[in-house]
């Protein structure tokens, strides 16, 4: 924790002395993006960061900052190696439009003429659903939908046909294509696409289509493939304020160092050129990559501070306005772990910011950075997330003084703990075993190891999952249903916080007792 402390102080004296307003707009120095990410790092309480900024097709700066990890104090260079999550998805896409390019797909060909097996909650939807819809997010199904298929852990991760096999039984909240509601299964079926067109898995695909010819050598699309396992910078939750390294989502995702991923930063900024000017994607399939398709709801921070008017998804990629300008950008946020990549195409640069901490960070650095390319006196996007982080821990606060303690009830459950146990299935998730010793009951996930934990009462058949792993910061409510015999039917289930992450989707299982 030392290097922590150590960057707060530094971070502060540092901004006071560079962030005054410009006179005219201009790219940070090297020894400002220095200062902005040594504030970035200590304020918000991250170990590591690499951050690469690209323009007019050159890295203008490329940098590792800090530790991989708070246990071993390595620091981070411009080859340590980041999970980017779904920034992956700009991967899955950029496939996708190789292989238009090459005629053996369209963006508007129907799902289950490659995926006979697909199948939407509703017979007219998965007869409708196209290539397009599996990628801009408008399925009709609600925010993270079945995500505890694959999350938190990479050992929850079910198989693509599981995936698919799952989706009837996901009800939508929303007619298809009217609203957007971000849907990570949707990315596992587009991956099944490409594999059932090339013949390989989509992460060997993106490898041998993508990767190599970018000349990207230590980035990988499966974390098995990794080299030099010493390179990795190691994941960080915090947990009441107190900074954990913990445990890697290693599923098929890609795993890259800052120096890769200022070259797929270059391939965007050319509109698909190699360096040696040879088109890997056509302009036109790039282009259609970066038009708005599935309209957001503009956020706060970006109305008052971007001056943004439209939000929108396109084909793996974020897209808004910036100022007037367009600026595309993806983030990326697993266990331990946030990324974000973000252009402004007409001023041809590009920012990318790797972190090992569940934090805003990397997002308050890519807009920071590229405010200074086009307004007079910029944005410090950091202070605004500081700001934030520091309204809700006092809101946090102020609820705790208001609200009944979450303690475990002064009375004994109505029933006998061993009448809970049993094992419980929900249509599309699998089953889930709640298990009675002595005085305790525990709740086990089947997929994963990381849902394991204790159920404490709290009043009636009311329970509280907490998880033994206190880095998941996802304790839930636990309710017993009880039938018209006295017997426990099932339970729901539904996040304490609302800060829970939405792949924490408790709230759409609707676990039965199966019959023993």
């Amino acid at each position: 924790m030392n290097y922590i402390k150590k960057s707060v102080y530094t971070g502060i004296v540092l901004s006071q002395l560079v962030f005054a307003p410009l006179c005219l707009s201009a790219q940070l120095t090297p020894k400002q993006i220095d200062a902005l990410v040594e504030k970035a790092s200590g304020e918000l309480n991250v170990p590591g960061v690499a951050l690469a900024v690209v323009k007019s097709g050159e890295v203008v700066h490329a940098k590792g900052y800090g530790v991989q990890s708070i246990e071993s104090n390595t620091p981070v260079n411009t080859d340590t190696l980041f999970q980017v999550a779904s920034i992956s998805k700009s991967f899955v896409t950029a496939a996708l439009a190789k292989l238009v390019d090459e005629n053996k797909l369209s963006w508007d060909d129907k799902v289950i003429d490659y995926l006979p097996h697909f199948q939407m909650y509703d017979p007219w939807v998965t007869r409708e659903f196209t290539i397009r819809d599996l990628l801009t997010h408008r399925s009709g199904l609600p925010q993270g939908a079945g995500d505890l298929l694959q999350w938190p852990d990479a050992a929850a991760h079910a198989t693509p046909d599981e995936i698919i096999s799952a989706l009837k039984y996901l009800k939508p909240t929303s007619s298809f294509r009217s609203d957007y509601s971000y849907v990570n299964l949707m990315y596992i079926v587009a991956e099944e696409v490409i594999r059932e067109i090339t013949k390989m898995p989509w992460d060997q695909y993106v490898e041998k289509a993508l990767i190599a010819p970018l000349q990207m050598t230590q980035c990988v699309a499966n974390p098995a493939r990794i080299k030099i396992p010493s390179k990795r910078a190691i994941p960080h939750m915090e947990v009441n304020g107190e900074l954990k390294a913990t445990f890697f989502k290693d599923d098929n995702q890609i795993n890259c160092d800052i120096a890769g991923m200022a070259k797929w930063a270059q391939l965007f900024l050319s509109k698909g050129k190699l360096p040696d000017g040879q088109n890997l994607l056509s302009e036109k399939q790039h282009a259609e990559m970066w038009k708005p398709v599935t309209l957001k709801k503009v956020s706060y921070v970006d109305k008052k501070y971007a001056q943004a008017h439209f939000q929108a998804y396109g084909l793996g990629w974020n897209l808004m306005d910036f100022h007037g300008h367009l600026h595309v950008s993806h983030g990326g946020a697993v266990q331990g772990m946030t990324s974000h990549i973000a252009f402004l195409p007409e001023k041809d640069v590009a920012v990318i910011a790797l972190t090992n901490q569940w934090s805003r960070a990397a997002q308050g650095l890519t807009a920071t950075i590229l405010e200074h390319y086009i307004e007079s006196e910029p944005t410090n996007y950091i202070d605004v997330y500081i700001e934030g982080r520091k309204r809700y821990e006092a809101y946090i606060k102020q609820q705790k003084k208001t609200e009944k303690p979450l303690q475990p009830g002064t009375t004994k459950p109505p029933m006998k703990l061993t009448q809970y146990a049993g094992t419980y299935k929900d249509n599309w998730y699998g089953t889930v075993d709640v298990t009675a010793t002595g005085s305790e009951l525990n709740i086990k996930f089947s997929r994963g190891n990381a849902l394991t934990g204790e159920l404490k009462h709290l009043k009636g058949n009311r329970f509280v999952a907490k998880w033994y792993d206190r880095t998941l910061n996802a304790d839930a409510f636990v309710n017993f249903d009880v039938d018209f015999d006295g017997k426990v039917s099932g339970f729901k289930m539904k996040a304490i916080s609302a800060s829970t992450d939405f792949s924490y989707n408790f709230h759409d299982l609707d676990l039965k007792r199966v019959s023993e």
